[in-house]
Order: structure tokens, then C-alpha cells, then sequence
């Protein structure tokens, strides 16, 4: 088949997809009108944009401007280039797009693909189908390899619409940290919005008390959010900086403008877990994530307390001055699974939880966050036990509707 790819050019005006936390779509569309009227970058021309539940496509944009905006909004799950619409017939076949995804400088050396069907409104071919026209074109490509990124192929009516992920491996995850192999935690891209909305009701915290901390997830993520380290800063490298196009001084500017400032403001982390093998898995990640910083601007002050236990025990009187008796304080609530899934103890949890944090909003200090709440229940017994109208947010995690209660 002739591929009718054009040569990428980075000052060339293209279409980018960008996939974000369903959920997120309204303070997506807000941040972006902001990014777009208040560049970093010098431009010539003014990106368009549409914003879908799930994702935001910028239209009129070259590879610059693309970037600019990857790096602003910390939530973004994916990033691709969208290759076109061609026509899906019975003369169609896969063969020869890599070799004119090379050519044309798209797909760099080294790199392979993994491949992503998908099939909407039509009922001639399947997910199925499509999968074996690739592999009938491209046998030898190994899901396994590390250095593969993902082409996404939507058959839609008579025709099929291609997009390349630029980012290789996702750009959630945020590092080489083995994911434990007991937890659920909520994505990287997930607590981050969730992060975010909570900095714009409180902007400026002295410490974040994480209960509940599983993984850690809400605790890496609390303290890059406010030492202003984003996924560029990370100990890992993206596909589309190796394509040749890539322009190294705007990204390195990037990295300059949204990263940490010199003698920045000093924080205190504090985690809780009661179970020891997760509690252990914790603190070895305190210990990488502190290495990490170290190469930054950060103050020596910033703090990670740790304290085992079960959080309905704890004194808040007492932890709060462990933790130098901050004056605003961030609580992410995330209920571990395994609490939630005791017998009769769903409702219980979640107005126990509700009283607990009554018992810490009598501290001097000023306490806000979030509970995620995973049903419609849950979130009334929060509530109720709350005995207060509360901001909340819905979002999807695993295939599920969670609802995320501010306070």
C-alpha cells in the first residue's frame, strides 16, 4: 500500500492527540485556553483545540507548541501524532507504513510498535480482524520490547484513523519503581488532576499528611506538585526526543521554566500505612525518591515522616507536632481496598473517616484534601457523617465511577 505520510518537519503546522484521566475534561479545557493565550514559546500562529471526555486534540499546532503544552498539563496519560485517515477497503493492508513512518522520520531507529485496534460505529470488521491485518504485515514485532510505542488504529465507517504515540512507554509512569503487587493504586495522571484541583483550593500548603499512603502514589505526587518538578524532570527518556526534529533547546527551556526555584519554600511530608509489607514498600520508595531530588534546587529542609499504624489510633495532636505544627496542611484520602471490602465495614469506614477528620479540623492548623469514595453509598455515608455540603468531582478509576469528595 502507498502510504501518503508526509516528512515531519517541527515548524510545520500538524494534529496532536493528548489522552487525559476521564474526569478531567472542563479543568483540561481551562488550563489549556490559559496555555494558549499565555505561551512560553514565541509563535506565528494560534493553535486550535477540541476538548473530548477522555482527550484534547490540538489542530494548526507544530511540534514546539505540541511540547509546550505536554509539559504544562502534569495529567496528560498519552501524547500522539495524528498520521491521517485513510480509506479501509478490501485493497487495504498494513504492509509498508513502518518503513514510511522511518523515511519520514517519524518512527526513529531501534524503535518497533505495539498495536492498538479499536473499531467504532461499524459492524464489517472487528478489534480481531484488524489485529491480524498487522500481524500478517508485521509477524516479527515484539509486544515485549522495550523500545516499542503504540499506534492507535480506529476503524470508523469506511475508513481507519492512525495516531502514533511519540511518548514510548507511558507517560504515567513516572519512573523504574516495581509497582506492588498487592495494591490498586490510583494512576499517576489521576492523582495528579486530583492534586491540582486541591492546590487551587489551598495554593500554598507547609505540609501534606497522606493516611492510607498503599504505594505512595499521593505522596511522590503531592511533593513534585509543589517542588514544581514535572514529568520532564524524571530519570527516563521519551521516543520523540530521539526523532530528528526534536528541538533540544525549547525542551530544555521548558524544563527551566515549569522546574524548581532556587531556595524554594521548605515542605513536610508525612505517610501512614499499618501494614507492614506495604509500610516497607514505602519507605524504600522515601529512600529513591529523596536521591532523586537531590539533583534539584530543593530546600534541605523538606521533610518525609513515616509512622506506621493503624490512622484511627493516631493522635492528630501528636502527629501534627511531629510534624513541626504546619499551618496548612494537604489530606489525600485514598481507603485502602482491603478495609473497604471487610465485611460490613464499607459504610462504617467511610463515617469513621468523616468523625476522625472532625477530630483534626480542632487542630490550630488549617487540614483540606479529598476521600475518594467508591460508589454512590459510600460517598452518602461520607457526607452524612460530614453533616456539611462538599465539592464533588467524578472520575473513573479501573473501569469504576469514583467519587472524590473536596474538603
Amino acid at each position: 500500500m502507498d502510504w501518503k505520510i508526509s516528512k515531519f518537519k517541527s515548524g510545520k503546522p500538524l494534529r496532536w492527540e493528548f489522552l487525559v484521566p476521564p474526569g478531567s475534561a472542563r479543568e483540561t479545557e481551562t488550563l489549556l485556553s490559559q496555555i494558549i493565550s499565555d505561551p512560553f514559546l514565541p509563535r506565528n500562529h494560534t493553535p486550535e483545540f477540541k476538548v473530548f471526555p477522555e482527550k484534547f486534540v490540538l489542530e494548526k499546532t507544530n511540534f514546539r507548541q505540541a511540547l509546550e503544552v505536554l509539559v504544562r498539563i502534569p495529567w496528560i496519560r498519552d501524547f500522539r501524532l495524528n498520521l491521517g485517515k485513510f480509506s479501509l477497503d478490501e485493497k487495504f493492508t498494513f504492509s509498508g507504513l513502518i518503513e514510511s513512518l522511518r523515511e519520514n522520520e517519524i518512527l526513529p531507529e531501534g524503535w518497533g510498535i505495539n498495536f492498538h485496534p479499536q473499531v467504532r460505529g461499524r459492524k464489517e470488521i472487528s478489534r480481531e480482524e484488524l489485529y491480524s491485518f498487522w500481524e500478517g504485515a508485521y509477524p516479527q514485532f515484539s509486544n515485549s520490547d522495550p523500545k516499542n510505542t503504540e499506534l492507535n488504529a480506529l476503524a470508523l465507517a469506511d475508513s481507519i484513523i492512525l495516531s502514533l504515540s511519540l511518548a514510548g512507554a507511558p507517560i504515567f509512569q513516572r519512573g523504574n519503581f516495581k509497582p506492588l503487587s498487592k495494591s490498586a493504586p490510583v494512576r499517576e495522571d489521576t492523582a495528579a488532576f486530583l492534586l491540582h484541583l486541591l492546590k487551587k483550593k489551598v495554593p500554598e500548603p507547609d505540609a501534606v499528611f497522606v493516611p492510607f499512603a498503599g504505594s505512595g502514589t499521593f505522596v511522590w505526587e503531592s511533593a513534585s506538585l509543589l517542588f514544581k518538578l514535572g514529568f520532564p524532570h524524571l530519570d527516563r527518556s521519551y521516543m520523540f526526543q530521539e526523532m530528528k526534529e526534536f528541538p533540544a533547546p525549547s525542551w530544555e527551556f521548558l524544563k527551566r521554566k515549569i522546574g524548581p526555584e532556587e531556595e524554594g519554600k521548605k515542605f513536610t511530608f508525612w505517610y501512614n500505612d499499618s501494614e507492614p509489607e506495604v509500610f516497607s514498600y514505602l519507605n524504600e520508595r522515601k529512600e529513591e525518591y529523596q536521591k532523586f531530588i537531590k539533583q534539584f534546587p530543593l530546600s534541605l529542609e523538606n521533610r518525609f515522616i513515616e509512622q506506621e499504624g493503624d490512622f484511627f489510633s493516631l493522635s492528630p495532636k501528636e502527629v501534627w507536632e511531629s510534624a513541626g505544627k504546619p499551618q496548612k496542611i494537604w489530606m489525600p484520602l485514598n481507603p485502602p481496598y482491603g478495609l473497604r471490602i471487610q465485611k460490613g465495614s464499607d459504610l462504617g469506614l467511610y463515617r469513621r473517616i468523616a468523625e476522625t477528620l472532625k477530630a483534626w479540623w480542632e487542630l490550630p492548623g488549617e487540614v483540606s484534601g479529598f476521600v475518594l469514595c467508591p460508589d454512590e453509598e459510600t460517598w452518602s455515608s461520607f457526607l452524612k457523617g460530614i453533616h456539611s455540603k462538599l465539592q464533588t468531582v467524578h472520575i473513573t478509576h479501573g473501569g469504576l465511577d469514583l467519587r472524590v469528595v473536596y474538603f
